[in-house]
């Protein structure tokens, strides 16, 4: 090599220095004076790529690869990263258009496969999505992301043992993937094997960053994680966790602590579900400002688990949300208007829930239910999707309560007081199906396929709320046999 060379090589090897360590300016310096000489123009062209990349700014990135295959159109990294930034901008026909020349190239790219799979699983071509993450356990038999997407792909299709299968083949791989660990808890409370599911389910702590209710608990107090023993005497802190319909359907436990043991129970949990739980025989707090010791404390939803290997029993539903006379008097007279019996329906959940797109459903799909002449709707959806109800011209079949409902703060404030005077809820897997389920109300709840782990259980022993009616669908995004079930039971009712 030449001293020129040298010098060029050396130029490369520092702009891939800066690069790796997030220098991305002074990196940006070098590779624009290398595009400048024939020799290194690739070489500066595709880096700079990979800097808008990095910058998330597709559009120059996507110029600047295909000038790399403008001068060399089997550049294999050129056609692998101009992929990767249609798969970012979930362009998947076309990012897959340039794996493809990648696997033309060389057959084994396992990123390039890899990709493939994750594209078809996106668009939900399962079946081309298996035989791609197979590919990569082909070329690589312990390339672990393979198997975490065979799991959760045979976790969606109720494949439960080749989940498993795959969960574990991760874990012999990677032993501390608390993912997986926690992902096999799903597999265990699907087929019934309790002990297991809930041993598995603890993962979730680990799986995830300490929420900042868990951390405030931990810098206040030199406090124990408590794990069943005797707790007479002792003061108990109770973290709230997960979502809205988590607290409401797990609070039950509270009263289990209070049954075993003659102790102080203090509830931690966000200031607006504080109304939710304001007349129980325990302390419910927002701020830790309110309490100045205690001597353990546990989440909310290990409780489960703990007296579950105590009596291997599913805690019964408490009705522990009192009455709001006034408040139910007032929706009692508003009410009055319809003549005929009142179903309310929900039907989207929060769209920045992770499997949102699963759960929720479009109130289109409600059009013959909405049908039914012997029964008035009333809609209790807030937020998100009650503007469905005008774009389906839905106006006189369905009463839009989103403008009178739950105003002051206090979560489900009205929204309880409703479902006090009504004689059925419809509602898919959100908040509400646990409220009208806590409640006693007459519940249908409609599910996806792939539904959590907890209806699994409801469906087949009722463990959870005897009041509610699951309505699963028997195969993914088959909506209409869902309704066509639901709309046999209201006719039938």
């Amino acid at each position: 090599m030449n001293i020129q060379n040298s010098l060029l090589q050396a130029k490369i090897n520092n702009g891939i220095k800066l690069l790796k360590n997030e220098n991305l300016i002074e990196a940006s310096k070098i590779f624009n004076e290398l595009k400048k000489d024939k020799k290194t123009k690739i070489i500066g062209l595709f880096f700079i790529g990979i800097i808008n990349t990095k910058n998330k700014e597709y559009q120059k990135a996507k110029r600047y690869f295909k000038e790399v295959l403008n001068l060399d159109p089997k550049h294999q990294d050129g056609n692998l990263n101009l992929g990767l930034v249609h798969f970012e901008e979930k362009n998947y026909e076309i990012a897959n258009f340039y794996f493809d020349q990648v696997i033309k190239i060389n057959k084994n790219h396992i990123m390039a496969n890899y990709h493939k799979g994750l594209s078809y699983f996106f668009v939900r071509k399962i079946d081309k999505a298996i035989n791609y993450f197979q590919n990569c356990i082909q070329i690589d038999k312990n390339f672990i992301y393979s198997y975490l997407n065979l799991g959760h792909i045979y976790l969606r299709l109720k494949k439960f043992s080749n989940a498993s299968e795959n969960f574990n083949k991760v874990l012999e791989i990677d032993p501390n993937n608390y993912g997986s660990k926690f992902n096999l808890a799903w597999c265990f409370f699907a087929t019934s094997e309790l002990s297991k599911g809930f041993k598995y389910y603890e993962f979730r702590k680990e799986k995830t960053k300490p929420k900042e209710k868990t951390i405030n608990v931990i810098n206040k107090f030199n406090s124990k994680e408590w794990n069943g023993e005797n707790i007479n005497n002792k003061k108990i802190l109770i973290i709230s966790e997960q979502g809205i319909g988590d607290n409401i359907q797990f609070f039950r436990y509270l009263y289990s602590i209070k049954d075993n043991y003659n102790a102080e129970i203090i509830f931690y949990t966000d200031k607006n579900l504080l109304y939710l739980f304001k007349d129980t025989p325990f302390k419910i707090v927002h701020d830790l400002k309110y309490v100045d010791k205690i001597d353990y404390h546990q989440h909310l939803l290990s409780l489960p688990g703990i007296f579950y290997n105590k009596n291997k029993k599913i805690k019964e539903c408490i009705n522990y949300i009192k009455e709001n006379k006034i408040n139910n008097d007032k929706w009692k007279n508003k009410l009055n208007k319809f003549k005929k019996p009142i179903i309310a329906i929900n039907w989207q959940g929060d769209k920045n829930f992770l499997s949102d797109d699963t759960r929720s459903i479009n109130l289109l799909k409600f059009k013959d239910i909405l049908k039914l002449n012997k029964y008035n709707f009333v809609s209790l959806q807030k937020n998100f999707g009650s503007e469905q109800i005008k774009l389906y011209n839905f106006t006189n079949l369905i009463a839009d309560l989103s403008s009178e409902i739950d105003l002051n703060g206090n979560t489900f404030e009205d929204t309880i007081s409703i479902l006090n005077n009504i004689d059925a809820l419809i509602t898919p897997d959100t908040a509400l199906a646990h409220l009208g389920g806590t409640l006693g109300v007459k519940t249908y709840l409609l599910l996806s396929f792939n539904h959590d782990w907890r209806w699994y259980l409801d469906d087949k022993f009722k463990y959870f709320y005897p009041n509610i009616k699951v309505i699963e669908q028997y195969k993914a995004n088959d909506w209409e046999s869902v309704f066509k079930k639901l709309e046999k039971l209201l006719q039938i009712k």
